[in-house]
């Protein structure tokens, strides 16, 4: 069955690197072009055109992958919806969230504010060099617009509409994301990065989701 993973905003098909995937048939589904004021459902849309949907399928999302996951599911019917690191509405947020949506704090985001602001993106977890230089790589890939409207889509998406099966994957140490809702496999101090930094454990818990 082929698998599609979908990363998070900022991040392609780079962000699944250090999983070990052998033996499932995976597809990797990068970003299209984001629109101004466009919904996670119009990029859903977008990707849907790269999924076979005639032919059983997962999708897998990390982070706003697996928000677009979500509305993606809507259009192909998976057998399966696996999410990282992610949410499945509003109704998970931390308080901060609305006060970052009431504030319009990514209107802020600019290919300046990036670079100045780059060293506090610790708060997505400690990583080793390397790793910090590939977030970077692929932030400046994705570029500053592309992130802004993102995460301006995330913060104006509903919620989930998929009432389909879904397997959650989470990590007790997410500062993003923190844990507030059930999972069915917990990642012990796993961060928001952990499919970089995690990558054993979250590479055994994707490929028990896709077998169960």
């Amino acid at each position: 069955m082929k698998v599609y993973l979908l990363p998070g905003v900022g991040c392609d098909h780079r962000l699944f690197s250090r999983l070990d995937l052998h033996g499932l048939d995976v597809a990797y589904l990068d970003w299209p072009p984001f629109p101004a004021g466009g919904t996670l459902a119009q990029v859903a849309a977008e990707l849907g055109r790269q999924v076979d949907a005639a032919r059983p399928h997962m999708l897998l999302g990390v982070s706003m992958g697996g928000m677009v996951a979500q509305e993606l599911a809507l259009l192909t019917k998976p057998e399966k919806v696996v999410l990282i690191s992610t949410w499945t509405g509003p109704w998970e947020w931390p308080w901060y969230m609305g006060v970052v949506k009431a504030l319009h704090l990514p209107a802020l985001i600019s290919p300046s504010t990036m670079r100045w602001t780059w060293p506090l993106k610790r708060v997505l977890g400690p990583r080793p060099d390397e790793v910090d230089r590939l977030l970077w790589e692929m932030a400046v890939a994705q570029g500053a617009t592309k992130i802004r409207r993102g995460v301006e889509a995330v913060l104006r998406w509903p919620g989930s509409r998929w009432n389909g099966p879904v397997v959650r994957i989470h990590g007790s140490g997410d500062r993003l994301i923190p844990l507030r809702f059930p999972v069915d496999h917990l990642v012990q101090h796993g961060p928001h990065i952990m499919v970089l930094v995690h990558a054993s454990e979250v590479s055994r818990a994707i490929c028990m989701a896709v077998a169960g």
